[in-house]
């Protein structure tokens, strides 16, 4: 069992997922062998045919005939085989007798050969239909088998969604208490320049209305939560890609809308009872339509305004801007959650941190923010994904968006890792023959784990989420 008080390190996850994976190989090899056993049925005798008796038949007809004197004549010679036969015919009487009593043993003897003939072919009959229903049976017993694994993986996917969790570690209360109390430093900041007259670097950001449009009329700023779609670039001063543009990358790239749902489905939970869910990049807004199913009130913010355009069509509750301007137009404590998929890596560094101070501030006390974005430590992820989209500022990982959370005083964070890699890219380990010396088994050894050390590096999971809270 993993121990739950204390953080989860790409070590553990890689040694979790070795003993995963040689679990399932161990797993596929039974069930080879067991398919393999199923794989022919003996071979059954075919039972002996019965014995033919026409010559015997033949036989006994002859001697069912009685024996009869040759017709003697006249003469002589009528008086020598009337005494020749006179002679003989006891010994050939004695002779009939003899043969009639073989030809009945044999004939019994034909007879009971048929009846032992008849039931072993009965027996051979029944012998091949046990066979045939224990065939049947085994591989009723292999399809069953197969379906244990994705049985226990469709379960697991219910619990956890296919998400690994890393736990808080209680030692980092100290830290958490450190980011709160700087949290609260910048807020008396705020508090003094505004009452000083002054102006803060904040309050110089763009209005929802102001940010929403480039001077050439196209959209800036924050964009839909595409895992794999081009944003435009927000606050960055450079003019983006026009907004039908990037409506079709999306359709591309982002997958549809099913699946993006689905990706999304596990999220839902974590707004159960709460008002007032702010999805920022909501895109064509599948988030907001589920939690509308489940009674959960939210609103969406895109720059694109294609996509808004898209999500007004479907009755939902959605504003065009950017994050930071939009932020900065709500009284504090007026969100009571937060939801931003993909998108924090379309953020400059200067306009992520502002994001995090107007975030916690606009959130009530008690109310969850979740901000998802490409896994870079992942370099199947970093160099497919995040490479794939040109609006991407910069990778951010999940140590450090985890910390950026905490400075900026969220608590009880928790980071989630879903979208695994593709099983068939990753590296095969080497099998070790049966028979091999000490130097190859150590030799094997070595490459193996040098494998699995590649393959934690080149195809983990695709996508993280940190979670917190204000408390």
């Amino acid at each position: 069992m993993v121990d739950t008080d204390r953080t989860l390190s790409a070590t553990d996850l890689s040694r979790l997922t070795r003993e995963r994976d040689a679990a399932d190989r161990q797993y596929n090899e039974a069930l080879t062998a067991l398919d393999r056993a199923i794989q022919a049925l003996p071979e059954v005798p075919h039972s002996p045919g019965s014995l033919d008796t026409t010559q015997l038949d033949a036989a006994r007809r002859v001697l069912a005939e009685p024996t009869r004197p040759p017709v003697a004549g006249g003469g002589i010679r009528g008086w020598i085989r009337r005494i020749s036969w006179s002679a003989v015919a006891p010994s050939l009487t004695r002779h009939d007798d003899i043969l009639r009593i073989f030809a009945d043993h044999v004939a019994g003897a034909a007879e009971a050969h048929h009846q032992v003939a008849q039931s072993l072919d009965t027996t051979l009959t029944l012998l091949r239909d046990e066979l045939e229903a224990l065939r049947t049976f085994q591989s009723a017993l292999v399809v069953w088998a197969q379906q244990v694994t994705p049985y226990v993986d469709t379960k697991d996917r219910e619990t956890t969604g296919l998400i690994r969790r890393v736990n808080e570690n209680p030692v980092r209360v100290l830290e958490r208490t450190i980011g709160l109390i700087q949290q609260r430093q910048v807020a008396m900041k705020r508090e003094l320049e505004r009452l000083g007259g002054g102006t803060s670097a904040d309050s110089a950001s763009p209005s929802p209305a102001a940010a929403a449009t480039s001077p050439n009329g196209t959209p800036t700023g924050l964009t839909a939560d595409t895992p794999r779609g081009l944003q435009p670039q927000p606050a960055s001063g450079a003019g983006s890609l026009d907004a039908y543009k990037y409506v079709g990358f999306e359709q591309a790239f982002r997958g549809s809308e099913a699946d993006i749902a689905t990706r999304l489905e596990g999220y839902c939970s974590r707004f159960v009872g709460a008002t007032d869910v702010l999805d920022i990049g909501c895109g064509r807004g599948e988030f907001l339509r589920m939690l509308r199913d489940r009674g959960v009130t939210g609103r969406g913010l895109d720059a694109n305004r294609e996509m808004v355009a898209v999500c007004r069509d479907r009755g939902l509750d959605v504003a065009e801007g950017d994050a930071v301007g939009y932020l900065h137009s709500l009284p504090d404590a007026s969100l009571g959650g937060i939801i931003a998929t993909q998108v924090v890596e379309h953020f400059t560094s200067d306009y992520l941190l502002r994001f995090l101070e107007a975030a916690y501030h606009t959130l009530r006390p008690g109310s969850t923010i979740i901000l998802e974005t490409l896994n870079v430590d992942s370099w199947s992820a970093f160099f497919g994904p995040y490479l794939r989209d040109i609006t991407h500022e910069r990778p951010i990982p999940p140590d450090t968006l985890r910390f950026l959370l905490e400075a900026s005083g969220f608590q009880r964070l928790e980071l989630q890792f879903s979208s695994p890699a593709d099983e068939d890219a990753k590296l095969e380990p080497v099998e070790l023959p049966a028979v091999s010396s000490d130097d190859l088994g150590t030799l094997v050894h070595a490459f193996n784990q040098n494998v699995d050390k590649i393959n934690t590096l080149l195809f983990t999971f695709l996508d993280y989420a940190v979670i917190g809270q204000k408390l």
